[in-house]
């Protein structure tokens, strides 16, 4: 299953969900380009990032797998954007971090980072340690993690290089079976941002219900943009939907995109959406959201 609807100044060009079926198979679909970098990561049980055998419009592709019960589930493929008449250099960044040697520690596995030379040579030296920088919350926390404002931003270990090169918000997503495997990493700039709203929701134990812990908003209305804190009941869309399929998924559907706002004031609201869940085995425990 894809989506398609992303506005023309965001980052990505395009994304697509591939369900992993028991028995490691899954169903093709029109992005057979990317089915390559699929394969890498279904064999490598962690994230893979290409920039060969993609889209005419795609510069670069990173593969997630998603985990559940300690098996992948779906993998999720996300799509660079090329320069266009529309966009020129667009700038963002794809990372993966994983642990490294005796101690805990992840470090850089591989990355796309276009033109940002200078970011790159930064984080090729960095390590982090459990529980620091965005890679190391993800660890810990085995949660997605959102960085914003990334230039003043505290836990950002990696400000300067940011704010040199005008990026402004990052989201760590875990890739975790029994054992954490890596720390998938997307950094938005200013100009073209990965996605128009970014969100993570996680299980409250005692009622089920959700709870928005972390996000950051780049072109939604005002009324639109939730305050940490708040509080989605279980059967609202898109809860009810991830909780009865348990994989990753893509959607156009606005009452999912709206999740318990009013339609009458979240205007103007995200055209479509990537759901992507998180396991403790087979409890459902967080959800990461990005908003076209």
């Amino acid at each position: 299953m894809t989506t398609s609807s992303i506005p023309t100044n965001c980052y990505l060009s395009d994304v697509a969900v591939f369900d992993v079926e028991a028995d490691g198979h899954f169903a093709h679909n029109r992005f057979g380009e990317v089915l390559p970098v699929v394969h890498r990561a279904l064999a490598s049980g962690t994230a893979e990032v290409t920039t060969s055998q993609l889209p005419l419009d795609a510069a670069s592709a990173i593969a997630i797998p998603v985990y559940r019960d300690n098996r992948i589930v779906s993998i999720v493929v996300l799509l660079s954007r090329k320069s266009d008449e529309t966009i020129q250099d667009p700038i963002g960044v794809f990372e993966v971090w994983e642990p490294i040697g005796p101690y805990e520690e992840v470090a850089l596995k591989d990355g796309y980072y276009g033109a940002m030379e200078r970011f790159h040579n930064v984080s090729s030296f960095v390590r982090f340690e459990k529980g620091n920088g965005l890679p190391g919350q993800v660890w810990d926390r085995r949660c997605a993690v959102i960085h914003d404002d990334l230039a003043n931003h505290t836990g950002f270990l990696r400000a300067a290089g940011a704010s040199a090169d005008l990026l402004r918000t990052a989201i760590g997503i875990p890739i975790a079976g029994d054992r954490f495997h890596a720390a998938a990493v997307l950094i938005s700039s200013v100009s073209t941002p990965i996605a128009r709203g970014m969100e993570v929701w996680s299980v409250l134990p005692d009622s089920n219900d959700f709870e928005l812990t972390s996000s950051a908003y780049y072109q939604l209305g005002d009324d639109y943009a939730l305050p940490i804190g708040t509080v989605c009941h279980c059967d609202a869309a898109p809860f009810v939907r991830m909780r009865t399929e348990k994989r990753a998924m893509v959607t156009d559907d606005p009452n999912e995109l709206l999740a318990g706002r009013d339609p009458r004031l979240a205007l103007p609201g995200p055209t479509s959406g990537l759901v992507i869940p998180f396991f403790d085995g087979v409890t459902l425990t967080s959800l990461a959201v990005l908003l076209f």
